[in-house]
C-alpha cells in the first residue's frame, strides 16, 4: 500500500501553513509507505499534494510521486492499475511515456479521456488529480472501496488521506454517534460516515471533482447481477475458469517477487495455486497462528497446500 494526502483551499485565501500542514500528514502516513516520500506545494493557490510509497510497479525515482505530466497535472496514487500495460499501448501513440508505471498511464488516461478514464481502469485504487489549469481537483475510489480514502471540508479547505486518523488535527474531535452505533451492529459505516463527525469516507464507485466554486460528488459505477438461466453448468464452470485465470495473470504483475498467505481453506489456497502458475521463481506461502490454542491452528493445511504446489513455506 501507499499513502496518498492533500491540502485544497479553495476559500482564496493564502495559508501561510500550508508547507507545515502537509508535512504533519506526511508524518502520520509514513508507515504506508517506507520506500519513498514526495510532497508538491502550488506556488500560489493553496494547495498541495504529498505521498509516501511502497514501490510495486517501477521500482527506478522515474515513478516517484507526486507525479507532474507535460500538461500540468499532478497525481497521488494509492492501489494498483491491473491492465496499465494494456492502456499503454493503447495510448503509446498519442502520450510519450517517461517510466513504466501504472501511476503515469492514469495521467495519460486522464489527459485522454477526462473524468471518464475512470471507466478504463481495472484495479484498486485511491487517487487525486490536480488540474492546474482549471484549478480543479479529482478525486476517485475504486468500485469496491478496497483502497481508503477520507476527506473533510472545514473553514475553507478540502483536505483528504488514505487514513482518517491523518485528518484529526484539522477538526473538532467530535464523536459521530450514529455511526458509532451503525459500526457496533453492522461492522461498517453507512453513507460514507466514519467515526467522527467531520470526517468523510468516499463510499466505492464514487469520485469528487473539486474547484474553487463547487463540490461534485457522483457515482460513476454500481454493480448489476443478470440471472442466466440459458447455460449449463459445464458453460459456468469453464467461464468460471477462464475469469479466475485472466484475474490472477493480471494480479500477479510487479518488479517485486510475490507471496501469498495462505490457511488451508479453499479461497487462499486456490489463489496461491493459480498465481504460482504464472511466476517464474519460487513462490512463497505464508501462514500465521495462535501459539496459545491448537483451536485456532490451522497450520497443518497450510503446509499440505505447500506440499501440493512445491511452495516455499513459512
Amino acid at each position: 500500500m501507499c499513502g496518498i494526502a492533500g491540502i485544497f483551499n479553495f476559500s482564496n485565501s493564502n495559508d501561510n501553513n500550508l508547507e507545515k500542514k502537509l508535512s504533519l500528514v506526511n508524518e502520520l502516513i509514513k508507515h504506508r509507505g517506507p520506500d519513498g516520500s514526495g510532497t508538491w506545494i502550488s506556488k500560489n493557490s493553496g494547495i498541495g499534494l504529498t505521498h509516501r510509497r511502497l514501490a510495486i510497479i517501477d521500482l527506478s525515482e522515474n515513478a516517484s510521486q507526486p507525479m507532474i505530466d507535460k500538461n500540468g497535472n499532478i497525481i497521488v496514487f494509492n492501489g494498483e492499475i491491473y491492465n496499465f500495460k494494456d492502456l499503454k499501448e493503447e495510448l503509446s501513440a498519442e502520450w510519450e511515456f517517461n517510466s513504466q508505471s501504472d501511476t503515469e498511464v492514469i495521467l495519460a488516461s486522464y489527459n485522454k479521456w477526462g473524468h471518464e478514464c475512470v471507466n478504463k481502469l481495472r484495479g484498486m485504487f485511491a487517487f487525486a488529480i490536480l488540474d492546474e489549469k482549471k484549478q480543479s481537483l479529482f478525486c476517485v475510489r475504486d468500485r469496491f472501496g478496497i483502497k481508503p480514502f477520507y476527506y473533510v471540508i472545514k473553514d475553507g479547505c478540502f483536505y483528504f488521506a488514505s487514513e482518517a486518523k491523518a485528518l484529526i488535527p484539522f477538526i473538532e474531535k467530535e464523536l459521530d454517534y450514529d455511526a458509532f452505533k451503525e459500526y457496533l451492529f453492522f461492522q461498517f459505516y453507512l453513507e460514507g460516515k466514519t467515526l467522527f463527525k467531520d470526517i468523510k469516507e468516499l463510499l466505492p464507485g464514487h469520485f469528487i471533482i473539486l474547484d474553487k466554486k463547487e463540490f461534485k460528488l457522483k457515482k460513476y459505477w454500481e454493480v448489476y447481477y443478470n440471472i442466466d438461466f440459458y447455460h449449463t453448468e459445464k458453460y459456468f464452470i469453464e467461464e468460471l475458469e477462464k475469469a479466475f485465470d485472466e484475474s490472477t495473470k493480471y494480479h500477479v504483475i510487479s518488479d517485486v517477487p510475490i507471496g501469498a498467505y495462505v490457511s488451508g481453506g479453499v479461497d487462499s489456497s486456490l489463489v496461491a495455486l493459480k498465481a504460482s502458475k504464472f511466476l517464474n521463481y519460487d513462490f512463497y506461502v505464508f501462514h500465521g497462528k495462535f501459539s496459545y490454542s491448537n483451536s485456532y491452528d490451522e497450520s497443518y493445511y497450510a503446509k499440505e497446500v505447500a506440499r501440493k504446489g512445491n511452495f516455499k513455506y513459512y
